[in-house]
């Protein structure tokens, strides 16, 4: 087992990789695992719920009181392995929903730093590979889930000029040009949700790779945000314009002239620009390069 004091690791903190694939993050091979920085809502601020609850490796094992070594524990920011606790430094997507979680334990007062993939498998299981190798887990009960959603629920707002974040008291912007690894990071933190991935060729800007989520469909070209378009209800700006709102939410915020177009009663707006019905609900809304057919 490779061991590492809190000096080499604070030397070498900038040589981690973050996008190994599967094989590479097992902890016998020869390159470390180096920390991540603290979590912050561009590298994940938190576990995706639907890892969080308590696991073990059958139904007796979940039933037994007091709990055995195989029972995991995954909250928000931590994991807990049997009886020890292990704080999260970085969580990272991986390949089909999975996510590498990198954790830093003490033992015997030598600073050890790991990284765990997880991953749902089928009838909701947890496959887990980590320093023991790979092992299976069923759910026992989820106690926590609800509870660290809220706590630490990333809010997602549209803006003209990009997509801003809101998580506790504090509030980031991700400007258009933003590397699309950091984006979709914070979109799946804030939706819970992994995207369809599209590329159009046919873009007069340029070809585009597209990233849909339910309620948002996020555009990249190389490798670089530059454009978002909402998908039904449930996202809008700071101050409340968004698909289904009404023409006077809209005016009350920004200066937005409507204009016939070849999609419609189109409004824009330093950036922004939107589509309303007959009746002056918005049924369109989007920003930066999407590629919109006229």
């Amino acid at each position: 087992m490779r061991r590492w004091t809190i000096g080499v690791l604070a030397l070498l903190a900038g040589c981690g990789q973050a996008d190994e694939p599967a094989a590479s993050v097992n902890l016998s091979q020869d390159d470390p695992i180096l920390p991540f920085p603290s979590p912050t809502p561009e590298t994940m601020a938190a576990i995706p719920t639907r890892f969080v609850g308590s696991w073990d490796s059958d139904g007796a094992a979940c039933a037994a009181d007091p709990a055995g070594a195989n029972r995991l524990i995954v909250t928000a920011n931590a994991l807990r392995i049997g009886e020890r606790d292990v704080p999260v430094r970085g969580i990272t997507v991986a390949d089909a929903g999975a996510i590498d979680v990198d954790v830093v334990g003490d033992r015997g007062g030598i600073t050890e730093q790991r990284r765990y993939r997880l991953a749902l498998g089928e009838g909701g299981t947890l496959d887990m590979n980590g320093d023991a190798g790979p092992v299976r887990r069923v759910r026992c009960d989820a106690p926590a889930g609800a509870e660290a959603a809220a706590r630490n629920a990333i809010a997602l707002n549209l803006a003209p000029d990009g997509l801003q974040t809101v998580a506790g008291a504090s509030s980031r912007s991700l400007a258009f040009g933003s590397p699309s690894e950091i984006v979709l990071r914070v979109v799946e933190a804030a939706t819970q949700t992994l995207p369809e991935r599209s590329r159009n060729e046919d873009c007069g800007e340029g070809p585009l790779d597209i990233a849909t989520y339910p309620k948002i469909a996020v555009y990249f070209q190389e490798g670089r945000f530059v454009g978002w378009s909402a998908r039904g209800r449930g996202l809008t700006t700071m101050s409340g314009v968004g698909i289904g709102a009404k023409r006077a939410t809209v005016e009350s915020s920004i200066d937005a002239p409507v204009e016939e177009t070849s999609l419609g009663r189109e409004f824009s707006s330093g950036g922004l620009s939107g589509i309303y019905d007959a009746k002056d609900n918005v049924t369109a809304l989007w920003a930066g390069s999407t590629c919109i057919a006229r």
